[in-house]
């Protein structure tokens, strides 16, 4: 039987088709002051293991900052310092401000969740859903379509992670029957039942993820979905050439970049680091960028660079 599902690696492809239409009620939404979305940040780390339970939604703001959005049933101290680490990778690569804010399903008694380690401090703010009624938003955005009533199209697509005694799946097949009722073209309403999807992905089953994605308005959806990524795929295999010369620039840069950093520190480079730093992996590279700052003797960088 054909699984009618999107795969993470068209998740990217979801959020830049359909994410745009509604950016700019993004502030409304979440209750936080912060700048209207420009786009969606497309970020792939390759060493980040990325799976369909887990990701991380970026999007470049207009005041140049970057926001990270995540979603959690709760929070933990292990989620913040993960957070905080990815953080610390899209900082290395834009030199941009980060705002993450962190949807908690469950709720968070505060706004603000920190950790302080001594010279490093994390802060984050946190969107409450919890204090969201589902079923009370639920009929006042009924009543709204009814009446063809200017709605926030992100109290729809984010409606099942609000407050409810039902469970997530069924959240979700209600929530896209509403949009199904909008005064729209099928494509706005099939975007909107995709992010609905997308957005819960962390949250369901496989099996009801299968289940949703079979939904008759959404099989067409998965197809388009499926051709662009083939596609996308195609015009990749295309230019492979230089996708490779810019993959190498780009570690050039972050080798001269880290080389900076340890002259910066440590005054000269020895011919050991710099060998090594010529030898070592893009993600080594990174790494050791981001550790510089910690690192208290060459001979630390030396026994970083080779293990």
């Amino acid at each position: 039987m054909q699984q009618f599902d999107v795969t993470a690696h068209n998740y990217d492809f979801v959020f830049k088709d359909s994410f745009n239409l509604f950016k700019n009620d993004i502030a409304d939404f979440l209750e936080v002051e912060m700048p209207g979305i420009v786009s969606y940040l497309e970020t792939e780390f390759t060493e980040v293991e990325t799976n369909t339970e887990r990701m991380d939604l970026n999007f470049t703001l207009q005041d140049g900052s970057i926001l990270h959005l995540e979603e959690e049933i709760e929070v933990s101290v292990d989620d913040l310092i993960r957070f905080a680490s990815y953080d610390l990778k899209l900082y290395n690569r834009y030199r941009d401000r980060i705002r993450t804010i962190i949807l908690c399903i469950k709720g968070y008694p505060a706004s603000k969740v920190a950790f302080n380690a001594g010279s490093l401090a994390y802060n984050t703010t946190v969107v409450n859903m919890s204090d969201k009624d589902g079923k009370e938003k639920m009929e006042e955005l009924k009543t709204k379509i009814e009446n063809k009533e200017k709605i926030n199209y992100l109290n729809l697509i984010f409606l099942p992670l609000m407050n409810s005694d039902q469970k997530m799946v069924k959240r979700v097949k209600k929530t896209i029957e509403l949009e199904d009722k909008l005064d729209a073209d099928q494509k706005f309403k099939n975007n909107l039942a995709a992010l609905t999807i997308v957005l819960c992905d962390k949250f369901l089953s496989r099996k009801n993820m299968a289940e949703l994605w079979r939904d008759r308005k959404m099989v067409k959806f998965f197809k388009y979905v499926e051709e662009q990524g083939k596609k996308k795929g195609k015009e990749e295999g295309k230019i492979e050439g230089k996708i490779e010369g810019k993959i190498e620039g780009k570690q050039e840069e972050a080798r001269l970049i880290l080389m900076r950093q340890i002259k910066a520190k440590f005054g000269e480079l020895d011919n050991e680091i710099s060998n090594l730093i010529n030898e070592a992996e893009l993600s080594k590279i990174e790494d050791l960028s981001e550790k510089i700052v910690t690192t208290n003797s060459e001979s630390e960088l030396v026994d970083f660079l080779k293990h």
